[in-house]
Formats: structure tokens, sequence, C-alpha cells
């Protein structure tokens, strides 16, 4: 299969648009804050920029997206179809949108908005079956974790809508950046006391991160809760908030223990679901993606499986593959979807 040089890949979310593209020998991929809550102008005031870094030969855009899921829609429906406008005015060019079916035109998404809707996980589940017969799929993003079983080059899944996928477990509503830390854990140890979290949302998971000096610098991208830096000692300030406290330097082991014991609950989180599976089926090759997936390689290790890169397993070994592809890996998987 010829290597497709004339087509980008795009993943548009509800916080982040991420951009994928082969040039030359090198896949190029790219992520940029779009808080499309605040609305649809988000978004048209983002993509220009991005489709102006496209080389000449890029003439078909594949477009996959849950944004549509932001509150500043009434429905998914004025989401999805929102989003495509936003795109047709703006891109030139094809532009395709990633289905249920596959890859459909821009007026059958938007007469069937159902089929599009949140859709991404699927992108990279196609394509990952594509390449390999027995993968598990573990892309933890900034907001959500996609657990993914490819059996005999087939999605193991019957679960499509994110209601669904609830259920099923196979979507955890959980990510290292955007999640409140209270939805990891009730209470927390501190001082010898057992305090509970209080429910505001003070710190997110991006503050747990900065102090466990885990998160990656390209990934924290959105702004702090409180609109103040986003270092480890503004994570310290916003964590100690959700004790009622303020954060005081002499205390800092206690602090940096309560943001390891909330990265072991929210990788708890995950690898419960992801052994619930093991018990229906070995684990034979454990895919990691996203930003967070060094929760995966910790949960690989627990396990004693070995993991593998996402864009590395569906990428030729004759494209050079930045460390940070595995973040967009919905959009690397568009580039690679057939038309």
């Amino acid at each position: 299969m010829p290597e497709p040089t004339h087509i980008s890949g795009w993943d548009i979310g509800g916080a982040h648009i991420k951009l994928a593209y082969l040039d030359a020998d090198s896949l190029v991929v790219q992520q940029v804050s779009c808080p499309l809550w605040q609305g649809i102008a988000q978004l048209t005031a983002v993509l220009p920029t991005l489709l102006k870094q496209l080389p000449a030969q890029i003439d078909t855009h594949h477009i996959t997206m849950t944004g549509e899921l932001v509150d500043c829609f009434s429905d998914r429906q004025q989401g999805v179809r929102a989003i495509i406008e936003a795109c047709e005015h703006t891109a030139a060019g094809k532009i395709k949108i990633f289905s249920v079916e596959g890859l459909i035109s821009s007026q059958q998404a938007y007469a069937q908005p159902h089929l599009v809707a949140s859709m991404n996980w699927l992108a990279s589940a196609r394509a990952l079956a594509e390449k390999h017969e027995h993968a598990v799929l573990v892309d933890i993003g900034s907001t959500t974790t996609d657990i993914l079983g490819i059996r005999n080059h087939q999605l193991q899944n019957s679960a499509y809508t994110d209601f669904e996928r609830l259920l099923s477990g196979s979507l955890v509503y959980t990510g290292v950046v955007r999640s409140c830390v209270n939805t990891l854990a009730q209470s927390v140890e501190f001082k010898s006391h057992r305090v509970p979290l209080i429910a505001e949302n003070f710190a997110v998971t991006a503050d747990i991160y900065r102090i466990l000096n885990k998160l990656p610098a390209h990934a924290d991208l959105g702004a702090s809760m409180d609109g103040q830096a986003k270092n480890e000692q503004a994570s310290l300030v916003r964590l100690a908030r959700m004790l009622g406290l303020d954060y005081v330097s002499s205390d800092y082991p206690d602090w940096y223990a309560v943001a390891a014991y909330l990265m072991h609950k929210q990788k708890q989180k995950i690898e419960q679901q992801l052994q619930s599976y093991e018990q229906d089926q070995q684990i034979q090759m454990l895919v990691a993606a996203g930003v967070g997936r060094f929760l995966v390689e910790e949960i690989a290790s627990d396990m004693h499986v070995k993991v593998h890169s996402f864009c590395q397993t569906i990428v030729n070994s004759d494209i050079d593959c930045p460390p940070h592809a595995d973040d967009c890996a919905p959009a690397v998987a568009l580039l690679f979807q057939a038309d």
C-alpha cells in the first residue's frame, strides 16, 4: 500500500485538535488547545493556522470527532453538524468523515450524525486490527481512556455509543490532564488522618502529574483551574485546597504522597477494567497510546506484559515516527483508512 502523502488526519475533540500527516519520510503530528465548549468560534479560529502548515500535496482531509459532546451544543447532532460546517467552510480539498461504516462524505455525516459522533477510538482500533491478529489497545488521553481488544483481526466490541461503552468498560472516563481529582478517590491519607476530598474542581489530574513530574510538557495545553501557573508549586497549592488547606512547603513530602496515592487510584481504575478483559482472554500484545501512556507502561509492568507503541505497530518501518505521535493515535490511524 503506498504511503498516503496526500491525506491529513484530524481528531477534533472538546479540548484539543490533533493533526497528523506524512511529509516525505516522516510522520508529523500536532496537538493544539481548542476549548470548544466556549463556542464553535474556537474551532474556526484554530483551523486556518493548522491548515496553512500542511504540505502542498495534501488535498484530502479525514476527520473524526468527539467535540460534539461539549455543552455549547444543545445535543450531539447539532455538535456534529457545526463541526462539519466549520471544516467545510475552512478547508480546501476533499473532506471525509470517519463513521461506523468507514469514511463517508460530509453530506452523509451531516444527514446521519449518529454514525460519526465520538468514533475516534474506532479509527484507532480498525487500524490496529488491520495490522495485528491479537492485541489490546489502551489509549489514555487528557480526559478519557479507551480499552479495545483485537482478536483474529477483529474488534472484540459490541458497544459503539458512549453510553454503551461506559456500560461495557471499554470507555473509562478518566484522563491524565482534565479529570478532577475527586473522581479518583473519595478521601486521602494526610498526616495520619483520612481526609475526604472537597467536592470542588480546585485541582485536576494535570496537577497530580506535574507534582510527580510525569506529565509531558507538550501535553499540558489547557489553563489551570484557578488560572494560575502550571508548575509544581502552583499545583501543590491547588491540591491543598482539595483538603481544605493552604500549601506549606514544609509539608511537601505529605503532599507528594497524596499525589502518588491519587495516581495509584487512577492506575487502579484503569487496571481493573483491563484485568476484566484479561479474564476472558490472555493479553498477548498490549499497545499504548495517548498522553497518559506512561500509566500504560506501569500497568504493563504490574501485569508482566510487554507494551508496544501504537504508531510503531501501524506505520511502516521506513517512516520516521516522533515519540509524541502516540498522543494522536486516531489522527494517525485516519491516514491509513481506505477512502
